[in-house]
């Protein structure tokens, strides 16, 4: 008898092993209940003997990802996780790995090496247990009256497969086939095509060449412009006239979180679910020639919310290069510029500060010690003659504007070993940067963010807080549609937080943790 006790145990031990990743965003009390209630309703798998290695295989394996994922962003995986997988390439996931933590790499170790002893004690013990031990075969009843009670419920509520999904999804593993239906919902609402206003533009507020620049893991904590004093990062922008800089909130740890924002001003799910349109799709419709050229790394055959987002919208859409240094958009730029159509909208997506940031900056601007501060000083390199260059395709008599922004940032010495992505401050607080010429300032003042609007009145400070989907309004607002941001449900970049949690409140928490 005591000889099956202990039997039964070690399996009930064995098997819980498998769940323990759902405690990796934090051990509370609630988290180990919904651990103990996710092993419970999970247990009838253990009767059918051929699933198990697939079963155990994929907890273990479904255990590293979460273990990698927790390591960066303090959570389990999501549908950003999916996103960015689908469209991360296999060239830029080798670079990513010298940036998992090293304590990341001890805990999948031993991750494993506790997923071999639990699956060993589970595969030659339970056979044995089926019939001999009255606890599990109370367990496997229980859990089966649960599932079958589930069903009725669910029959007689008549609920689909994402609200039943909405109720379970703190039953690990369901967290993430959750995420894996969110993903489907937003691949699935890529291909409707956006609703576009009846309205006509509003052809006052409309700005003749617009440029917009999508950064790349830019932290403005790293922002000469903005107070950074351990090297003078944006040398090259601070005697550009007309040019103002603030700091902006990310709404997203990583880019397939993040750029959506930028795009649309709301999330991709948000986005997909109301057809929203990109400030590229208003400006076609609102008669300019768009152009988007891409240095972005990602699967050309696999249609993601930003290359769709990018390229139905636009009359010339180019992958530019794949990674490469960025000064590979100016070539692209002179040419849309010189581009006789009397409105223009270019958007330049950047790889910007990506991991390995030496082959992200070219070794004359390798100044000082910093990899990060010289590849920061690169891209404001860019950005001041990006300037340059629409400053001078303008006429005196026609507006221009400029745009840039990062969708995120990145962790910082001491929070991190080296510049990566993760949860913390540095990571959500990125840089916005405006430049518009005198006749923009003069004949289109109300278009800019208020920050933008006066640059020698006093600086950002005066200005209200916005999250980096500041970008879309303002792109929004000067091609004619800025009467969209006056809807009652338009979501609004002003005030903002992330994950519900206040600026003001993440400004006072551990700026490694945001704990």
């Amino acid at each position: 008898m005591r000889s099956i006790h202990t039997q039964t145990w070690r399996v009930i031990a064995a098997w819980l092993l498998f769940f323990t990743p759902a405690l990796l965003p934090g051990l509370s009390a609630s988290a180990l209940g919904h651990l103990l209630l996710a092993a419970w309703c999970f247990a009838p798998v253990l009767l059918v003997r051929p699933l198990l290695p697939l079963v155990l295989g994929g907890l273990a394996l479904l255990g590293c990802a979460n273990i990698v994922h927790a390591s960066f962003f303090g959570a389990l995986v999501d549908e950003f996780f999916l996103a960015t997988l689908l469209r991360t390439t296999p060239t830029e996931s080798l670079e990513f790995v010298p940036t998992v933590p090293g304590r990341a790499w001890a805990t999948l170790a031993l991750w494993l090496l506790a997923c071999a002893w639990a699956g060993r004690t589970l595969w030659r013990t339970l056979p044995a247990l089926r019939g001999t031990s009255l606890l599990l075969r109370r367990v496997w009843q229980g859990a089966g009256l649960f599932w079958a009670l589930v069903l009725v419920y669910a029959l007689i509520q008549q609920l689909n497969a994402n609200t039943f999904m909405r109720k379970a999804k703190s039953l690990y593993p369901l967290h993430v086939v959750r995420a894996a239906m969110r993903q489907q919902e937003i691949a699935a609402g890529l291909f409707l095509p956006p609703l576009l206003p009846s309205s006509a533009p509003n052809a006052s507020s409309q700005v003749d060449t617009i440029v917009v620049v999508l950064g790349e893991s830019a932290t403005a904590h790293r922002w000469s412009l903005l107070g950074y004093q351990g090297a003078p990062t944006n040398a090259p922008l601070a005697s550009v006239p007309g040019i103002a800089a603030t700091t902006v909130l990310a709404q997203g740890w990583n880019t397939a979180a993040a750029l959506p924002y930028m795009l649309t001003g709301m999330s991709a799910l948000d986005s997909t679910a109301r057809r929203a349109p990109s400030f590229l799709d208003l400006a076609q419709h609102a008669g300019y020639k768009t152009f988007a050229f891409s240095n972005s790394r990602f699967f050309s055959l696999h249609e993601d919310f930003f290359s769709y987002a990018l390229r139905r919208a636009s009359a010339v859409y180019q992958k530019v290069g794949n990674g490469d240094l960025d000064e590979v958009l100016t070539r692209s730029l002179r040419t849309a510029l010189a581009d006789p159509a009397p409105r223009k909208l270019i958007v330049l997506h950047t790889y910007g500060s990506h991991p390995q940031l030496q082959e992200r900056t070219p070794s004359s601007y390798r100044a000082v010690a910093d990899a990060y501060d010289n590849n920061t000083h690169y891209s404001s390199h860019l950005l001041a003659q990006w300037i340059g260059l629409l400053e001078q395709a303008s006429s005196p008599h026609r507006s221009a504007l400029l745009l840039y922004t990062s969708d995120h940032g990145v962790l910082l010495p001491p929070c991190a070993d080296d510049y990566r992505h993760g949860a913390g401050l540095s990571s959500l607080e990125v840089p916005m940067l405006v430049w518009a010429n005198p006749v923009t300032h003069a004949q289109h003042a109300p278009v800019l963010p208020i920050f933008a609007q006066a640059p020698q009145a006093g600086g950002p400070g005066q200005a209200p807080e916005h999250s980096n989907a500041l970008l879309a309004e303002t792109a929004m607002r000067a091609v004619g549609y800025g009467a969209l941001l006056e809807q009652a449900d338009w979501p609004g970049s002003a005030q903002p937080g992330f994950n519900g949690i206040a600026w003001a409140t993440l400004r006072q928490r551990n700026a490694c943790t945001l704990q």
